[in-house]
């Protein structure tokens, strides 16, 4: 999941308003935080879990077929012998040709079905994404209103730095104080089930909250 990150230029210009005109109040975020400590991405990412488990299952029904038809291929050739008569190699020719043809047929049938399975897939997680950041947007948006705020930055934001091979953030340093994260965090999950622990969630889904895949 990747969210716009305001430039310099920008900051500079929000800096040199609010010299020039008027106080502008500035607040952050960790957008990334947000989404990955979300209840409903919980929900969501079991659900995306469970189709994966049902791809994974049809797949490997198929691939068993496939298996299966390979091997009766390999039964075919086995059964010829240069004593039998030209009839009955006729009829193993025949035998033999059907089952390639009728292998041939499934390992399309699999590839066609995997393809569809992954485009389908991939938009209904798309969506399904797109939902939660607009929640959260919206959470952002109610938070910093009722806390007057301006603007609103994101924390987490990360800059580029194919100079040196690694990320830096966009913003080095910001106050505490100027921090809306927690309010932000209390507002999306006000809904949660009774007792919700992200932190339990993260190692439940992952293993240790550390090894949870970042949202993009």
């Amino acid at each position: 999941m990747k969210f716009p990150i305001i430039s310099t230029a920008l900051v500079t210009l929000c800096a040199l308003t609010a010299t020039a005109q008027a106080e502008i109040k500035i607040a952050s975020v960790n957008v990334q935080e947000l989404y990955t400590k979300f209840y409903k991405r919980f929900d969501t990412e079991v659900t995306l879990q469970k189709q994966l488990a049902e791809i994974k299952a049809d797949i490997k029904t198929r691939e068993d077929k496939l298996r299966a038809l390979q091997e009766d291929l390999k039964k075919i050739q086995g059964k010829y012998d240069s004593s039998l008569s030209d009839s009955a190699v006729a009829k193993l020719r025949e035998q033999y040709q059907a089952k390639a043809n009728e292998l041939k047929a499934a390992d399309q049938e699999m590839k066609d079905f995997v393809q569809r399975r992954e485009v389908a897939f991939r938009e209904m997680r798309n969506s399904e994404m797109r939902l939660l950041v607009e929640e959260v947007q919206t959470a952002i948006n109610t938070v910093a209103d009722q806390s007057g705020s301006d603007l609103v930055i994101d924390s987490g934001a990360i800059s580029p730095q194919p100079q040196i091979g690694i990320g830096t953030r966009v913003f080095p340093y910001m106050k505490k104080d100027i921090d809306l994260t927690p309010e932000v965090l209390k507002q999306l999950n006000a809904g949660a089930p009774q007792g919700f622990d992200p932190d339990a969630e993260l190692k439940r889904l992952y293993g240790t909250p550390a090894a949870a895949p970042a949202a993009n």
